[in-house]
């Protein structure tokens, strides 16, 4: 089997790299793409190939024709996108690649309809699942009017977005109008950042549900929760374990058969113990930036998807190890721990060894660790070298 893994250059890229990891040790001869050569993914030993083209959000036009270039050329089984930007991408030129590749992503209608968290919750609403009260920010004008009716803390988010980012969460009114007028003015195709969201705050654990569907049927599901995140009051997880959550696990597949899924994709709750219900946060169309723990535990997603583009199903699997731990402790440990002034016991809890516990470091494949390192230290160079120096 060869597949190859469209990706963009970014930091972190866990999932990308475990995914490289999972197929190759699965017999898979695996190719990554991106932008740029830069980060942990494009340097694992477990990668045959890697092949730059165009970023889908400067140029998406140029990133689609070389990707067809490559895959009309090449005899690939399956092309996986890793990141949003390549998901929406090819979803929206799907039927084009065909002929020449099997590509597991949803029709762009229903990868739309995650990607506006509006609309997700509204389906959600629909079938009986929890929502937090959520109002969307159409005008300027009417701000003032949501900011007397919520309550505080509040959240402030993009209506379209990933990974935390743009997230904020005030705790006046004062502040929500502050953090409105702070929203960047630019969008692109993943972050959009006009009419945004303003939602009441729900405390509690963060719960995920990952799955793989086929078209709009269920093929395999696994529970999880965040014990730790950064940044901490709503990030990605850094600190998870496996659960068994069948109630929670029902929800995310009613919800996904509403949109007709396909592909993998990730159905974000939180726990409210104000009352102890459920209450879906959004979904994640594409893989979780936690994958290497479902893969660990016994549910290797990244070869499910490979075999169920290339043979059209797969048997339905549900059955994986309960209760491991997973840490991505660099850089995520580092973070942290300067994020909560912990200090050596943050760091102990993140590079420690315990029973039932795994992370990301894989000894015999160092070389993605140390491109991290250089690719960190690259960012703060750069970051340093051009803020403006005080003269006098």
């Amino acid at each position: 089997m060869r597949v190859l893994i469209a990706t963009t250059c970014k930091p972190d890229d866990r999932k990308t790299l475990c995914v490289i990891r999972a197929l190759a040790l699965s017999g898979a001869q695996v190719t990554v793409g991106g932008d740029r050569f830069l980060g942990e993914a494009f340097y694992s030993r477990f990668s045959d190939r890697r092949i730059r083209y165009p970023h889908p959000k400067d140029d998406i036009n140029g990133f689609i024709q070389c990707l067809m270039h490559h895959v009309a050329g090449q005899k690939y089984d399956v092309l996986l996108p890793m990141c949003n930007y390549t998901t929406i991408a090819l979803a929206a030129h799907r039927e084009e690649f065909s002929p020449y590749v099997r590509v597991p992503v949803p029709d762009y209608d229903s990868l739309f309809q995650t990607r506006d968290k509006l609309q997700t919750l509204e389906i959600a609403r629909q079938i009986g699942i929890e929502t937090p009260l959520t109002y969307c920010v159409h005008e300027s004008q009417e701000l003032e009017a949501i900011a007397e009716k919520i309550s505080y803390p509040c959240v402030i988010k993009p209506r379209q977005g990933a990974a935390g980012i743009g997230l904020m969460f005030p705790g006046s009114k004062e502040a929500l109008i502050r953090c409105y007028n702070s929203l960047p003015s630019k969008s692109d195709m993943v972050f959009v950042y006009d009419r945004p969201l303003v939602q009441e705050y729900v405390p509690g654990e963060v719960h995920d549900v990952c799955l793989l569907f086929n078209r709009g049927q269920a093929r395999a599901a696994l529970t999880q929760k965040r014990l730790k995140m950064y940044p901490r009051r709503g990030g990605v997880g850094i600190l998870n374990e496996t659960t068994d959550e069948p109630v929670l696990r029902d929800q995310a597949i009613a919800l996904l058969e509403a949109m007709r899924w396909h592909g993998p994709a990730q159905v974000e709750f939180k726990i409210d113990p104000r009352d102890g219900t459920a209450k879906l946060m959004e979904v994640n169309g594409r893989f979780w930036g936690t994958l290497d723990l479902s893969i660990q535990a016994g549910m290797n997603f990244p070869l499910m998807a490979c075999k169920m583009a290339i043979d059209g199903d797969i048997d339905p699997g549900f059955e994986y190890k309960i209760g491991l731990r997973y840490r991505w402790a660099f850089p995520f440990g580092l973070l942290y721990a300067m994020e909560t002034g912990g200090g050596w016991s943050s760091l102990r809890e993140f590079f420690r060894f315990e029973p039932n516990s795994v992370s990301d470091f894989r000894p015999l494949d160092p070389l993605p660790t140390l491109a991290e390192i250089l690719y960190i230290a690259r960012r703060v160079w750069w970051h340093r070298s051009i803020r403006p120096t005080r003269s006098g």
